[in-house]
């Protein structure tokens, strides 16, 4: 039976090998689309201005970096989403669902040096 990851610990999922550390990098582009997702929604239904798609384009490009095990990307979403959380609570008094799109992100880059590192050290040997 191949080696599969422990899929019921999603928010602080076991990285033990590159298959795991894929599985956890993915969450950084689930927590994109769940974002990109919103927002779009947000501009439709017109609670947000059209400016916002720009936002969009932003976190689906860290996505996709965090689909592609990018460590700069899952930083960056990282700092993103939590920079975008301070801005809604001053500004709403609300987080929202920065905490949890947080520790997605907080997964991607465990998963994504967990993969560089094992890269890494296939490389050496």
């Amino acid at each position: 039976m191949p080696n599969k990851p422990f899929r019921l610990n999603v928010f602080w999922p076991n990285i033990l090998d590159e298959m795991s550390s894929r599985e956890a990098a993915k969450q950084g582009w689930y927590a994109a689309l769940f974002a990109g997702g919103m927002t779009i929604i947000g501009v439709i239904a017109q609670y947000t201005e059209i400016n916002s798609l720009i936002d969009v384009g932003i976190i689906c490009l860290i996505g996709y970096g965090c689909l592609k095990m990018s460590r700069i990307a899952a930083i960056s979403g990282l700092v993103y989403t939590l920079g975008n959380g301070v801005f809604k609570y001053i500004t709403h008094s609300t987080f929202g669902l920065m905490p949890l799109l947080a520790i997605f992100f907080v997964n991607a880059v465990r998963g994504t040096f967990k993969f560089n590192k094992i890269i890494k050290r296939r490389k050496r040997i």
